[in-house]
C-alpha cells in the first residue's frame, strides 16, 4: 500500500504541474505599393525621410469627403520641412485601388479607363514648393467632380517628395515619398452591402474546431459587395456549454475601411487579455455581431461551435490510471494470496489434534500393546480335544 500511495502522490503531482501548466504615416518607394495606415484624426501627421536627413511632415494623412456630380469642393494638406536643409516639394496624383485582405493599398500609376473608382483626373496639378527647415506650408486641393460622376466611392493619393533644390532636374530621384490617402463619397444612389465571407479560428495558423488550450484567434473576412466604402464595428460575443457568458472581443479596432470590390480579413484573438488565467474546457460557442452602414443600420451574424479539449494533458491522467490500476491489481492479488494463506494455515490447526487428545490417544495405543502379550500366553484347549464325534451313552456303558 504504501508503495501504491506514493506512486499515486507522484502522479497526481504530476497533473498538477501540466494543469497550472494614432496613426502611422504612409511610405512607399516610387512607384511602388505602400501600406496602409489606420484612419486617423485630421489632427494627426505622418512624416518621412529619405537620403541624408531629408524628411517631410504632412497632415492629414487621410482626407474623407463627401460631395455631389458637379460639385468643386476644396480641402487643405500642411507640409513641414523638418530637415536641416532646403527641400523642393514636389506632388503626384495617383488612383489606388484595394489589394488584399489586409487592406494595403495598390497604386494605379497609369491611366486605368476601367477603374470605377477613379479620382485622379478631378484634382487639378498642385504647385511645387519650396520649404525652409522647419517651415509649415498649407496647400490647397480643389476636386472638381463632374456631373456624370458614378455615386459612391472614389480613392486617389496626393504623394509628396522632398529633395534638395539643387538636384532638381539632373536626374531621378529615389527618395522616399510620402502620401495623403483621398476617400471621396459621390452622393447618389449608395449600396452599402457587406457579407461574412469567412468566420473560422485557429491556432498557429492552423484551421480547426478541436483546440487545446488558449489563445484562439478568429478571423472575419468581410466582403464589401457595395459601391462605398464601411467601416464596420462590432464584437465575437464567446459562451460555453451552459450558454455562461466568456469574453466579448472588438472587431476592427482601431478602424479600417473596407473598400469596393474588396474584402478585407480582421483578427480577433481569444486570450488572456479576455479571459485571463480562465482554463477552457469544453464546448464553446462564438457568434460575430457587426454593424455597418449610415448610423450603423445595417447588421451582420454569423456564428460557429469550438472545442477546447487538453488532450494532452487528458493523455498523462489515462497513463496514470493505467499505472495505478495494474498497481492496484498487483495489490490485491498480493492481499489475496495473503488471505489464502492465512486460511490455509488456520484450516491445519483446525485439523490438529490437542494435547489431551494426543495423550488419550497414546494412552489407547500403550494399553492395546499391553493386552497383546497376555492373549499369546492363554492355552489352547482345542489341542486336548480328541477328533472325532463323541459317541452318545458310551461312558455309561463302560
Amino acid at each position: 500500500m504504501k508503495r501504491f500511495t506514493a506512486l499515486a502522490t507522484i502522479g497526481l503531482g504530476l497533473v498538477y504541474f501540466l494543469g497550472i501548466i494614432a496613426p502611422v504615416a504612409v511610405m512607399f518607394d516610387s512607384e511602388m505599393a505602400f501600406a496602409a495606415a489606420p484612419a486617423p484624426s485630421p489632427a494627426t501627421s505622418a512624416s518621412a525621410s529619405a537620403g541624408s536627413g531629408q524628411a517631410l511632415e504632412i497632415a492629414p494623412p487621410l482626407i474623407t469627403l463627401d460631395a455631389n456630380p458637379g460639385q468643386t469642393i476644396k480641402t487643405q494638406i500642411k507640409l513641414r520641412d523638418i530637415a536641416k536643409s532646403k527641400l523642393l516639394v514636389t506632388n503626384q496624383i495617383n488612383d489606388f485601388v484595394a489589394a488584399g485582405e489586409d487592406g494595403t493599398p495598390k497604386i494605379i500609376t497609369g491611366n486605368d479607363p476601367n477603374n470605377p473608382y477613379t479620382i485622379k483626373n478631378w484634382i487639378p496639378p498642385l504647385k511645387n514648393l519650396v520649404l525652409s527647415p522647419q517651415q509649415i506650408e498649407t496647400l490647397d486641393v480643389s476636386i472638381n467632380i463632374p456631373a456624370n460622376a458614378s455615386p459612391g466611392g472614389h480613392y486617389g493619393i496626393i504623394r509628396f517628395t522632398g529633395t534638395p533644390p539643387h538636384i532638381s532636374g539632373t536626374g531621378v530621384s529615389l527618395s522616399a515619398s510620402l502620401g495623403a490617402l483621398v476617400l471621396l463619397t459621390v452622393n447618389g444612389k449608395l449600396t452599402h452591402d457587406l457579407s461574412v465571407s469567412q468566420f473560422s479560428a485557429s491556432k498557429n495558423g492552423k484551421t480547426g474546431s478541436v483546440f487545446q488550450s488558449a489563445p484562439i484567434n478568429f478571423a472575419v473576412k468581410l466582403k464589401n459587395n457595395g459601391n462605398v466604402q464601411e467601416l464596420p464595428t462590432g464584437h465575437i460575443t464567446i459562451t460555453d456549454m451552459f450558454g455562461k457568458n466568456i469574453s466579448n472581443d472588438l472587431v476592427n479596432t482601431p478602424p479600417h475601411n473596407v473598400l469596393p470590390s474588396s474584402t478585407r480579413k480582421f483578427n480577433v484573438t481569444l486570450g488572456s487579455t479576455t479571459i485571463g488565467n480562465r482554463r477552457l474546457f469544453g464546448l464553446y460557442h462564438a457568434v460575430l455581431h457587426i454593424a455597418y452602414g449610415p448610423n450603423n443600420e445595417k447588421t451582420l451574424t454569423s456564428n460557429l461551435a469550438f472545442w477546447v479539449i487538453p488532450y494532452r494533458l487528458i493523455a498523462v491522467v489515462i497513463v496514470i490510471l493505467i499505472i495505478a490500476f495494474f498497481i492496484l491489481r498487483f495489490i490485491l492479488r498480493r492481499y489475496n494470496r495473503h488471505i489464502l494463506n492465512k486460511a490455509k494455515k488456520e484450516e491445519a490447526k483446525t485439523k490438529q489434534p490437542s494435547d489431551k487428545d494426543r495423550q488419550v490417544s497414546e494412552s489407547l495405543e500403550e494399553s492395546v500393546k499391553t493386552k497383546k502379550p497376555e492373549e499369546s500366553e492363554e492355552p489352547d484347549q482345542t489341542k486336548d480335544k480328541p477328533e472325532g464325534p463323541e459317541e452318545p451313552g458310551g461312558s455309561e456303558q463302560q
